[in-house]
This record gives structure tokens, sequence and C-alpha cells, in this order.
């Protein structure tokens, strides 16, 4: 049997133990142009804030506090309660609401689907939030930004201007 030093770490870890540091780069977020569907609101997209999990080690404090920086007004999460805690951030919530970030939270297990009343209820708070011209954010558990239109990090704050994102019949499965 092997010294417990020299055990490797599974690729699935989310153990206690803390790494010397999180991760230092500016969270990435992903700007969707709505332009398609008739708003010129964009939508961002983004991974887990704060999530630590194989290989990935964010920062909760920082990238909470970048989002809030950004001007991200309300945030769609889709991850369960138990996901949450599974990446290390079961407190996510409580800490948008304490940074004044209105969260909606729609539990959907990973790989699952919404039933179409919960699916109709997501799109209809998304349409409010855009109608107001309110800056909103969608994360789920560990999907990094997908390159859909325009990105952002720490050297910008606005959202995206410039040429609009040519579609194709396969986009749905970047959404």
């Amino acid at each position: 049997m092997k010294p417990p030093s020299s055990m490797q770490t599974s690729e699935f870890d989310s153990s206690d133990e803390e790494p010397i540091e999180d991760e230092q780069t500016p969270i990435q977020i992903s700007w969707l142009p709505l332009s398609r569907v008739n708003c010129s609101q964009f939508l961002g997209l983004c991974a887990l804030p704060g999530c630590k999990f194989k290989d990935v080690r964010r920062n909760i404090q920082k990238d909470t506090e970048e989002l809030k920086s950004y001007g991200i007004q309300d945030i769609f999460v889709f991850c369960t309660r138990g996901e949450l805690s599974k990446y290390r951030v079961p407190n996510l919530l409580d800490l948008y609401h304490q940074y004044g970030i209105i969260t909606h939270h729609h539990p959907i297990p990973d790989g699952g689907t919404p039933d179409i009343t919960s699916c109709c209820e997501i799109m209809e708070e998304l349409e409010i939030c855009l109608k107001n011209n309110r800056k909103t954010l969608i994360h789920s558990c560990l999907s990094p930004p997908i390159p859909v239109g325009h990105s952002i990090t720490t050297a910008s704050h606005r959202q995206p201007e410039g040429p609009e994102r040519i579609w194709s019949d396969t986009d749905h499965k970047t959404i």
C-alpha cells in the first residue's frame, strides 16, 4: 500500500483540500447577441463562478466582484443545490443576494431538461429582464464560455459592439 502522500487525485476530485492559490484569470463572459429574436440586448454566458472541481480552482469572492463590476444585474442559475455543493460554492446564491444581484434559480439536474412549464417560466423571466434592459447572465455548472459572439474580461466592462453574428442551423446546440 502506498503512503497517502503518493495518492493521485482523481479527475473527479472535489475534496476540501484547498490549493495554494485559486485561479487568478478573470472570469470570462461570452455575449450572445439577441438581434435574431428582435432584441437589442446581449445575454451573457459563463462558467460557474467560484467553481472548485478537477483542475478548475476559481475564487468565488473575486468572480462575484468581477460580475458585479461588469454591471450584471440578474443571473439565471440552473445548478441544483447539490451541484453547487459538489462544485464547492454552496452559498453562491446567498453571495449574489449580498452583492445585490437578482438570482433566478431554476435547478435542472446535470444532463436533464426542464419540463415545459419550467421552460416557459424561465423564458418569461428572461424576457422581462431583457425588456427592462437589465444586464443578464446565465450559468450552469461546468460549462465553459462558448464563443458565440463576443467576450469580455476585466479589460472591458461594457457589452460588445460590432458585426452581427451569422447563425447556422446547428446553433441550437451552442445554446
